[in-house]
């Protein structure tokens, strides 16, 4: 018997309760569809609880194009969405927008920040180089004394993701969002060259229309005629107390990011490792974070060590996210975010809610699978643990 048995068929079903899920859900449900999400887990509780929350589209934007004009985008819908969560929930998300400043350590970075100015300026973003004397203004923390110059992004700013999350969960429930936690999906349920739904160890769920929003496990090659291409990246973060001492900004070097939050934690991260599945934190991720901290901020060598841990982000081998439909009639994806999904939640979920709604949407094609082509394949899928999917 179908687990949705009773509670009627969806209109939408969405595999993977991140926040790019429960974003997408949310939005469905908004324009009045009927949206059930399986997650394999909890809701939450993987990437999108691991994360940092940077909202930092020019810091991190190295280069104009299609993801930049996309992270742009996003961050511009966040304070009003951010907004819209709190008032619906009345839960806080954390959302602020504190500055960001990047500092350059070297000559050979101190060249390479330099170079974002000048298309960042043509295109009107707010952005200001500072030198060695002015790196800590309002900053809160003494920058090192080997930092040579730095950008202030002033625009930029932070969310917290686990707080983001439950608001986007409570928000989509409210909206008659159903959701099946602990319900690892196995294969999508393909007939005649349509996705019907997907199938469970408790049998099978029926929607009209599927997203895959499965982060790092959006890969997975299950029924499907062709393999999405997303690997696990590991990130590993290290959460400080640095009391007395408050950080004001967001401060960042090309090795580290120093992330604080409202509530006082500080978020050093983080790790780009190619490791698979393994979730572990490891002690040479946490020496180094924990090295590149205190050599762009030498007070926080004082500072209490309070935990860490590791997430897997979903990447693309372009770097980009894959939206949109695909060769297979009623299955959307929404995947491969890499480390901007808390960033991209916004316009992603605008994006998908109208190809599923038909509505007039953007030009997906920079993001479509399709763009892959001949890449895909059964040989080029990963090889995932046996008892997840979604």
């Amino acid at each position: 018997m179908p687990v949705n048995a009773g509670t009627g068929r969806p209109d939408v079903l969405i595999v993977g309760g991140g926040v790019v899920g429960c974003a997408v859900g949310r939005a469905l449900a908004g324009r009045g569809l009927r949206v059930t999400i399986a997650e394999r887990g909890r809701v939450g509780e993987e990437a999108s609880a691991a994360a940092a929350g940077l909202l930092s589209p020019q810091s991190d934007g190295h280069a104009a194009g299609p993801l930049f004009d996309l992270l742009l985008a996003s961050h511009r819908l966040y304070p009003d969405w951010a907004r819209a969560l709190e008032e619906e929930t009345g839960q806080p998300v954390g959302y602020r927008r504190t500055g960001l400043l990047r500092c350059a350590l070297s000559e050979p970075e101190e060249a390479r920040l330099s170079a974002l100015l000048p298309w960042q300026l043509e295109r009107g973003l707010s952005v200001e180089w500072r030198d060695a004397e002015q790196l800590s203004k309002g900053v809160g923390l003494r920058v090192s004394p080997e930092a040579r110059a730095g950008a202030f992004f002033p625009d930029e700013g932070l969310v917290d993701p686990r707080r983001l999350t439950r608001a986007l969960a409570a928000s989509a429930g409210a909206r008659g969002v159903t959701f099946c936690e602990e319900a690892p999906v196995r294969r999508f349920w393909i007939e005649r060259g349509r996705c019907r739904g997907v199938e469970t160890d408790s049998g099978r769920l029926e929607a009209g229309r599927v997203v895959d929003a499965a982060g790092a496990w959006a890969f997975f090659d299950a029924g499907l005629p062709f393999v999405v291409p997303v690997e696990p990246v590991r990130g590993q973060i290290v959460e400080l107390d640095p009391q007395p001492e408050r950080l004001a900004v967001v401060l960042q070097s090309e090795n580290v990011y120093l992330a604080p939050h409202a509530d006082g934690r500080l978020l050093v991260g983080s790790t780009l490792e190619r490791v698979g599945f393994r979730k572990e934190v490891t002690a040479s991720a946490v020496r180094d974070l924990l090295a590149a901290a205190t050599r762009l901020a030498p007070p926080l060598a004082a500072a209490r060590l309070v935990t860490a841990w590791a997430g897997l982000r979903p990447a693309t081998p372009d770097g980009l996210p894959i939206l949109g439909g695909c060769d297979v009639e009623g299955l959307f994806l929404a995947a491969g975010h890499f480390r901007n999904g808390i960033l991209l939640a916004p316009i992603t979920a605008a994006l998908m809610a109208d190809a599923l709604t038909g509505a007039a949407p953007a030009d997906l094609e920079p993001f479509s699978v399709a763009r892959f082509g001949a890449t895909l394949g059964p040989t080029k899928s990963p090889t995932p643990p046996a008892e997840v999917f979604g």
